[in-house]
């Protein structure tokens, strides 16, 4: 992992900088498959930069392994995380809960499964509203986080997946969207200037605010994990420039804390 995050700060390449994440998302996943006793995410080798990456591959993993039981997740990623990154864990609660629903995407997911092109686990899956309820309102939020950023591959789109966030009773839909809006960053990071102006395109939109959050929080999540991505990109327009600059306020917030704030808990705050 380390190695992999390397690569990515010494590269300009916004496809090899955005696919680190999800190597080094699979590698902490097996991590916690195969972890032997004494062994955890709270190695001090772990570097700073890896650390929220990595709390999020182990806590999808840790949903696989709970069954989606909530105590059993606790008692999964609480001692295996480091306090201050074990919320980013949950997030991938949600996600699994998206990716599982009983609905044609989940079915079409379990078939293609079952014939060996797209490894599924044989989930019990859980009432949402009971298994969300079963935690605090910190990692609820993480939740309906990780559900909205499924829900952006689910349906292709930021309209179809705002849309579903909305239709979902039990979800916190801010937070929802903030997560369709990470993924679209995520999906299209070679066209970011577009990205960006996509949420001043929703301005006026009631999800206007948690989408531009969520297009913060993305690049904050590049800055900390390749120390530099900020300073080596030029805004195109203002709008853009100041969603640069409260990434780097995030970002240097975090490095003051110690830890980099987990997604969706830290609207944006724009400078006096």
């Amino acid at each position: 992992m380390s190695a992999i995050q390397r690569a990515a700060v010494s590269t300009r390449d916004m496809a090899v900088k955005t696919a680190s994440f999800w190597k080094m998302e699979n590698l902490s996943s097996a991590f916690l498959k195969q972890a032997q006793e004494g062994q955890s995410l709270r190695d001090p080798a772990l570097p700073v930069e890896i650390r929220p990456i990595a709390h999020c591959g182990m806590g999808i993993a840790a949903v696989e392994l709970a069954d989606f039981s909530p105590e059993r997740l606790k008692q999964i990623i609480e001692p295996f995380s480091r306090p201050e990154y074990r919320l980013f864990a949950y997030e991938g609660s949600g996600a699994m809960l998206a990716l599982y629903q009983p609905d044609l995407f989940g079915w079409m997911a379990r078939t293609t499964g079952k014939i060996g092109l797209l490894p599924m686990a044989d989930f019990h899956y859980p009432d949402p509203r009971a298994f969300t309820g079963a935690f605090e309102p910190e990692i609820r939020r993480l939740i309906s986080y990780g559900f909205g950023r499924m829900l952006y591959f689910k349906h292709g789109g930021i309209g179809g997946a705002i849309r579903a966030a909305g239709q979902v009773d039990w979800l916190e839909v801010p937070q929802a969207v903030q997560g369709i809006a990470f993924a679209y960053a995520m999906v299209n990071n070679s066209d970011l200037g577009n990205v960006l102006r996509a949420g001043q395109r929703l301005q006026p939109a009631p999800a206007g605010r948690a989408f531009t959050d969520g297009l913060i929080y993305a690049l904050e999540f590049w800055e900390w994990m390749a120390p530099g991505f900020l300073a080596g990109r030029a805004a195109s327009n203002p709008y853009e420039a100041a969603l640069m600059r409260a990434a780097r306020d995030g970002v240097d917030a975090g490095l003051e804390r110690g830890a980099l704030a987990p997604f969706a808990l830290e609207p944006y705050k724009p400078r006096e």
